[in-house]
């Protein structure tokens, strides 16, 4: 197993090596650049050299947006050029120039976040925001990342879809305690739930993701426990109503028979855990509704002894 986790682990850092490489080639280099150079623009390209050398597992926003704050700073007081016209180009060359390190540097740091097995939720957050403003920019099309973008995007939709299945699943609740009311069917999100785990999570990047993969696979024990939780109130809230009827009949036709009907209809066909874990439960609410049912038979014993 150790094994199989090492070259899981090389092949995945593979992967990721073989794709930013990609990504890098479509890289347009930037253009010579004709203009005579100052100490402004001297330093804002030897700031974006340093970007480019950032490494792989921090994510470097606040150095972007200081280099670019000083571009426009130096634009705005005329420092770039020796005239407007100078001024304005340079502004447009160095802007376009530390996009086109930045955007493949933030590629690159996002698919380092993806090939780890613990995906933060503030990461997350900043990937999903800042690959939707970067991707807006009018310098995309001079770096050939859309499809890197695209990527992102595929594998963030696909985590947002596993992980909202995961949450609903744990949200389901049944209000309704009916005594003719039925626990909702869950085969179809058990079945579901298993289905990713079979197709390793329809993604290889997400397949990665271990909260992903250790909700999914508690969903079955989750929906059981739901199930146990909600026969549990029903029969506490119903057993005990000995003094609603006449005869033990009624009682056993109206109360106790419905309820041993639902406890009897659990099946571990559709939840496949533990067989402990399902004895433990399913016991537990037989032998809650059965203790019910020998205080209703003392109870009519005594009833008919008065009478």
């Amino acid at each position: 197993m150790k094994a199989v986790k090492i070259i899981l682990a090389i092949a995945v850092v593979a992967i990721i090596g073989f794709f930013v490489t990609k990504w890098l080639i479509n890289i347009d280099p930037p253009k010579d650049i004709d203009l005579p150079k100052n100490q402004y623009t001297e330093r804002i390209e030897s700031e974006i050299d340093s970007l480019k050398k950032m490494p792989e597992n921090k994510f470097c926003p606040k150095y972007y947006n200081d280099v670019q704050y000083r571009i426009n700073d130096y634009f705005n007081q005329g420092f770039l050029g020796k005239n407007e016209s100078d001024n304005s180009q340079w502004q447009e060359i160095l802007s376009k120039n530390l996009y086109s390190a930045y955007a493949p540097k933030f590629v690159e740091q996002a698919m380092y976040v993806f090939s780890r097995s613990e995906w933060k939720n503030d990461d997350l957050k900043f990937i999903r925001s800042e690959a939707k403003i970067l991707k807006s920019s009018t310098y995309l099309g001079n770096t050939g990342l859309v499809t890197s973008f695209d990527e992102i995007n595929t594998i963030l939709a696909k985590y947002d879809e596993i992980n909202g299945f995961i949450n609903v699943c744990k949200g389901l609740a049944c209000s309704n305690y009916d005594l003719e009311t039925t626990y909702p069917d869950v085969s179809e999100k058990i079945i579901k739930s298993r289905a990713y785990i079979t197709n390793n999570l329809d993604n290889s990047y997400v397949n990665i993701c271990t909260r992903l993969k250790d909700g999914l696979q508690a969903i079955p024990k989750i929906l059981f426990d739901k199930h146990i939780s909600y026969l549990t109130k029903k029969i506490n809230d119903n057993g005990a109503r000995f003094s609603d009827f006449i005869y033990q009949s009624d009682y056993s036709n109206t109360i106790y028979t419905p309820l041993r009907n639902q406890v009897d209809a659990l099946n571990n066909d559709i939840y496949s855990i533990g067989d402990n874990i399902f004895g433990n439960g399913f016991n537990s609410v037989y032998n809650l509704l059965s203790g019910y049912n020998r205080d209703a038979t003392n109870y009519y014993k005594n009833l008919n002894k008065r009478n």
